[in-house]
């Protein structure tokens, strides 16, 4: 940003006065909305929620809460989302009653039925029971028309499980895919093993269809993109949602709790020193602590440059700096900065080097209205040594870590 033109701000709780900060006016408005939109996801472990709802990029489509537990945990199995959410098909049932919502995924769908208890709320549709009745209704193979007379084990068959409410047996990888792995949960089987018109092995199960492959594994046939094709449900990829995060497992691992080392005069985190050290393991971090009145900058694990800085008076809520992880959201070389904190209006102008690190204004940034680093000085903002602001301007770019911590 030209430093000719400075941007006035009413974000930054910094400077000699306490403050409730406004955004007015149109610019602002958008710039509030765009640090909002811009704030990080987690601020410590005891206010860190996972997400509601995941878009699979795989797919393009989306899977949540009611269904996104069962997917993560079964997904080789059930496959990706196909379609969003959407009411019962007809043909599952004389009509869809209100409340339940279906998705298909690759192999399966999923139904929603709010009147079940809760552990039974989510089931899967019966894709294989009705695969199978197309299957007999289209001039079977005599492999299938054998395959779904009722069996039963052989008494001296110990590798073998009878299933009496539908006649049929479980045997080899098949049974093993049942009993020790998520097999169960496409329910029992309608027919025995056969050989398909390929010479694989396949088996009907209630919710499923399967086969066992050249490596001797048993994987689910995708049913529920064929089913989804007969009734010419919309299975085209949507636009990722803006404020649907793409799955990675790594949104649901909660973020560790941190806990600050206390200071002491002379300690081990003086100036000069390491320091506390990386809080959230990023390439490049700054950890800024309140009680020492200190910044630390680290790159890759390493040490570059510390200093003592000010941090917010804590007088008042509005002027206490945030402990929290953070990362560095937007950045003015120059700023005009304004606010009013307890009825008291400040102004100051060219405040240089300004890194907002969130959404409630608070920044890193130069400081030349005075030099009393080491103690609370701002309004909730970093202030920093005109030296160590230039330079952490040109080191930090946007996205670069910043830890305050106690």
């Amino acid at each position: 940003m030209d430093a000719s033109a400075p941007l006035r701000s009413r974000f930054c709780f910094s400077l000699p006065a306490p403050s409730s900060l406004k955004c007015a006016g149109r610019v602002w408005s958008v710039i509030c909305l765009f640090l909002a939109l811009m704030a990080p996801t987690t601020v410590s472990a005891a206010d860190w929620t996972p997400p509601q709802t995941v878009f699979v990029t795989e797919t393009g489509h989306t899977a949540d809460g009611l269904f996104l537990d069962l997917w993560r945990e079964e997904r080789d199995l059930l496959g990706d989302p196909i379609t969003e959410e959407m009411q019962p098909t007809l043909g599952w049932s004389e009509s869809s009653p209100e409340g339940q919502v279906v998705q298909y995924y690759e192999n399966v769908a999923l139904i929603y039925v709010p009147d079940e208890e809760p552990s039974a709320q989510v089931q899967l549709l019966p894709l294989g029971r009705d695969a199978l009745s197309q299957a007999l209704a289209s001039r079977p193979s005599p492999a299938l028309s054998r395959a779904v007379e009722r069996t039963v084990c052989a008494g001296s068959e110990a590798e073998c499980t009878s299933f009496p409410a539908t006649g049929h047996t479980l045997r080899g990888a098949f049974r093993t895919f049942w009993e020790s792995g998520s097999g169960w949960l496409l329910g029992q089987p309608l027919t025995e093993a056969f050989r398909a018109a390929d010479g694989t092995l396949v088996q009907y199960f209630e919710y499923g269809l399967v086969r066992l492959d050249q490596r001797g594994a048993v994987q689910p046939l995708p049913l529920g993109r064929q089913f989804a094709t007969r009734l010419q449900l919309a299975t085209d990829p949507i636009a990722p949602p803006i404020e649907v995060p793409p799955y990675e497992e790594a949104l649901f691992v909660p973020p560790p709790e941190h806990e600050a080392t206390p200071i002491t005069d002379g300690g081990a985190w003086s100036i000069g020193s390491f320091g506390p050290g990386p809080q959230q393991g990023a390439w490049k971090e700054i950890v800024v602590s309140i009680s020492a009145q200190a910044m630390w900058a680290y790159e890759n694990g390493e040490l570059v440059r510390s200093s003592y800085v000010s941090t917010g008076t804590a007088e008042v809520l509005e002027t206490t700096t945030p402990i929290g992880y953070w990362s560095i959201l937007t950045k003015f070389d120059v700023q005009d900065m304004e606010g009013t904190i307890s009825d008291e209006y400040y102004f100051v102008e060219d405040v240089p080097d300004v890194m907002y690190f969130d959404n409630l204004g608070n920044a890193l940034h130069g400081t030349y209205w005075h030099s009393n680093f080491g103690t609370p000085m701002s309004h909730g903002c970093v202030n920093l040594p005109l030296d160590v602001a230039s330079w952490m301007y040109d080191w930090a770019p946007i996205g670069t870590a910043v830890s305050i911590i106690a």
